[in-house]
């Protein structure tokens, strides 16, 4: 895999419908250039498709991440028994056992209950437990939840949930494909689907195996000192340090820390972020993780889309931007 293949998965990323064309165009390179690099990437695990659901910030959910050190002696049986909770949305193994595990909770009613599971489920005696910043400006695409998105919401109708769950296991599908299995017209489906977008009220996911092909996916915690601005700290290792993909992480309950996340094949460049970001003037501390398993489960918000019943409304727009 090389810097284009790259620079295509983030384009990708940053938008899941994005035309062939409009990637040749922003590559610098040929459209059956680019649909040959997509199948080279399909077929090497890389690229595992683009999914569709109901916004994260639509739904009010409150993602999450626990992490820490497990003592457990199976992993893939730990990894399995995660899973069995609708809250569970992604889990990454690092090195020495140290998990980080994502949950979409409806409420923060639920993260009591959540966190003492993950607890005795991964063996981790000691988590730490971090509430996702949903807009901190430090993420160029939506990942669990987190980006940048506008905040006003109308309430979604019965055929905006239709277009969505017609997309659920294949964001890529045409207007055409869209409008036949629904049965609208194309220029209705277009322009609902257009408006969801715009404001924000429905996620593509890009699932990634980047390790497929040679890169590693690193997670860096950076301690800061008493008093230091994480944002922007933040923006000036994200500007300082040009990892082809990258982004950080902020927690509104732990305000003196930043979760780095950056993939990479250079060594060279991987201790250099190390050590410059270690002697930063407002850095206290950093730990390196290298990741080696990644697994992707079902929540309770794939089963909305079962049915167009039980859809929450969304009520508050300011509700993300309080936390």
């Amino acid at each position: 895999m090389d810097d284009t293949d790259r620079k295509l998965l983030i384009l990708r990323g940053q938008n899941a419908r994005i035309h062939l064309q409009e990637l040749a165009r922003r590559l610098g390179i040929t459209r059956q250039a680019v649909y040959k690099r997509l199948q080279a990437l399909e077929r090497a695990g890389v690229f595992k498709g683009v999914f569709a659901g109901v916004s994260v910030r639509y739904l009010d959910a409150v993602p999450i991440a626990i992490c820490g050190w497990s003592s457990t002696v199976s992993m893939d049986q730990t990894l399995d028994k995660l899973g069995e909770s609708e809250l569970t949305r992604r889990v990454l193994v690092a090195g020495g056992n140290y998990l980080y595990v994502i949950g979409f909770l409806r409420s923060l009613a639920e993260l009591d209950e959540y966190a003492e599971f993950v607890r005795r489920t991964a063996e981790m005696p000691d988590p730490l437990v971090g509430i996702y910043n949903l807009d901190d400006g430090l993420m160029a695409y939506s990942v669990d939840g987190s980006g940048r998105s506008k905040q006003t919401y109308r309430d979604l109708s019965p055929l905006d949930l239709r277009i969505i769950a017609s997309l659920k296991d294949n964001a890529r599908k045409s207007i055409a494909d869209i409008a036949g299995t629904i049965g609208a017209s194309t220029k209705t489906v277009r322009r609902h689907l257009e408006k969801m977008v715009a404001e924000g009220s429905v996620d593509f996911d890009t699932p990634l195996d980047m390790e497929s092909a040679g890169d590693l996916l690193l997670v860096m915690h950076v301690n800061l000192k008493e008093g230091a601005d994480k944002i922007l700290v933040g923006k000036r290792l994200l500007s300082k340090h040009m990892f082809p993909d990258q982004y950080i992480r902020t927690h509104s309950n732990i305000p003196g820390l930043l979760m780095w996340v950056f993939w990479s094949d250079k060594m060279s460049s991987i201790r250099e972020a190390v050590k410059e970001t270690g002697s930063d003037k407002d850095v206290r501390s950093v730990m390196l993780n290298f990741t080696y398993i990644e697994r992707l489960y079902p929540t309770w918000r794939d089963k909305l889309l079962e049915t167009t019943a039980g859809i929450p409304r969304h009520t508050d727009p300011t509700h993300h931007k309080a936390r």
